[in-house]
């Protein structure tokens, strides 16, 4: 990633809750086909300054064929498209406000039934009728857990940036927040906000 350090973010735990904010990224490989990429939902855990993500594919995936290798997980956070018009200094040009996370690292097959259930259960918590694993018939259960390939990627290297107009003035931001509170965008009017300086 491109990372200017004006935006870079190095706060693990901030990290970490982007990706729980949003577990549904980009698993990147590269291995016999070429570059593949799936998108998939993670579980993040902290392991010290590490980050460890844990995750599946269907059997039948190609990528599968890559477990064991290196790999690349992209999480996207919030976003915005600023407009020029919201900043006091003119002149000035469009750009784009986002908070994003490249987790490096390289995919750990976790073939143990049990640490595989542990990470169905967690990822059951996103549905709302409350989805239990353990009610489901052993026989369906058992041939659902065989179609899947689950793994692990501890992170080796962490590259975050929150790009939230830190490179413009207070009153620059001030404006920025205004208008995208006007609309709506309020989690990138709450990244912005963060990054003015506390009174």
């Amino acid at each position: 990633m491109y990372q200017r350090p004006a935006f870079a973010e190095t706060d693990p735990d901030r990290i970490a809750a982007l990706i729980a904010a949003n577990p549904f990224g980009l698993l990147i490989t590269h291995g016999a086909r070429g570059l593949d990429a799936s998108p998939i939902p993670f579980i993040v855990a902290r392991d010290g300054d590490a980050l460890v993500l844990e995750a599946h594919l269907a059997a039948g995936n190609p990528q599968c064929a890559d477990i064991g290798g290196p790999a690349l997980a992209v999480f996207s956070g919030p976003h915005a498209y600023i407009s020029p018009s919201w900043y006091r200094a003119q002149p000035a040009v469009p750009t784009w406000d986002y908070a994003a996370v490249h987790v490096h690292g390289t995919l750990e097959a976790v073939s143990e039934a049990e640490p595989v259930k542990a990470a169905l259960r967690t990822l059951a918590r996103h549905d709302p009728a409350g989805f239990d694993l353990d009610a489901l018939p052993e026989k369906y259960r058992d041939a659902m857990l065989g179609g899947l390939r689950a793994f692990r990627l501890r992170s080796t290297r962490i590259e975050a940036q929150w790009k939230m107009s830190q490179n413009r003035s207070v009153a620059d931001r001030e404006g920025v927040i205004a208008a995208l509170r006007g609309s709506g965008q309020h989690a990138v009017a709450d990244l912005v906000a963060a990054t003015l300086p506390r009174a």
